[in-house]
């Protein structure tokens, strides 16, 4: 439909799951986009898949951790295209069983490094480019985790959560200069973070018992990146251009059942 024609769009995460899925709806309504992956192969992978398919995309490899080079990246994309469009802040971890009783410093500092801190410092890079142009997106991938918890991820629920209100924020600060602001919060998505110990979590008894047949997720399924990605990739488009500091949530119902 080309409804990103000529944009330049930054995914953190762009190798697998829903970055890999973000990224090629957005190649496919005609964005320029540039793949921010930790592992280099799965970015380099994703941009074949872009490019045959027509479209056009850019793999970087980068630790999202890594300000000094992804200052370096930032600096390049907008020297390379002349402007930056999106970000989507999509790169995240999340470790299982990481509770107050048996987690470390060390693991609540990564995780928040990771899910919350490289969220704030890709925006802090775009901006200055989006303000300079007078307009952009940032969008952010929180999670239904953010808001509800099973007790057993902290360090995420607690990234995630910030990520909520960091989205308010950020969308009154950004405003005047015409750059939207706004997150996706998923709920169960069947990606590589789903497995844990080798085991998809949407596939065990329990899951299937709790969540499907007996609809604790009223349409009856767990969710896929492709669910999502077109959110994202509204959120990134002219159909949305009055909307700002909002939070939309992408699960299947789950949120509105006891």
């Amino acid at each position: 439909m080309g409804l990103l024609d000529g944009r330049v769009c930054l995914v953190t995460g762009a190798g697998q799951g829903l970055g890999r899925s973000v990224s090629l709806e957005m190649a496919q309504e005609g964005a320029k986009v540039v793949l921010l992956e930790r592992n280099g192969a799965n970015a380099e992978k994703v941009a074949r898949e872009i490019e045959a398919a027509g479209g056009e995309a850019v793999p970087y490899p980068l630790d999202v951790t890594d300000y000094e080079r992804y200052s370096e990246i930032v600096t390049e994309v907008a020297e390379r295209f002349g402007r930056i469009d999106v970000l989507v802040n999509n790169a995240a971890i999340n470790p299982p069983t990481h509770t107050i009783l048996n987690d470390t410093l060390e693991d609540w500092r990564r995780a928040i490094a990771i899910n919350l801190e490289a969220v704030y410092m890709g925006s802090k890079l775009v901006a200055p480019h989006m303000v300079k142009q007078q307009g952009g997106r940032i969008i952010h991938v929180a999670s239904i985790q953010g808001f509800a918890s099973s007790g057993e991820t902290g360090p995420y629920n607690a990234a995630k959560g910030g990520i909520i209100a960091y989205t308010k924020s950020m969308a009154v600060e950004l405003g005047p200069y015409n750059i939207l602001v706004n997150a996706v919060a998923p709920g169960f998505m069947a990606t590589p973070m789903s497995i844990v110990n080798g085991v998809d979590e949407a596939e065990t008894p329990d899951f299937q018992e709790w969540y499907v047949r007996r609809r604790k997720i009223p349409l009856g399924r767990t969710g896929y990146p492709e669910d999502v990605s077109g959110t994202v990739v509204f959120l990134a488009s002219d159909y949305c251009r009055y909307m700002t500091g909002q939070l939309l949530v992408v699960d299947g119902g789950l949120m509105s059942t006891f």
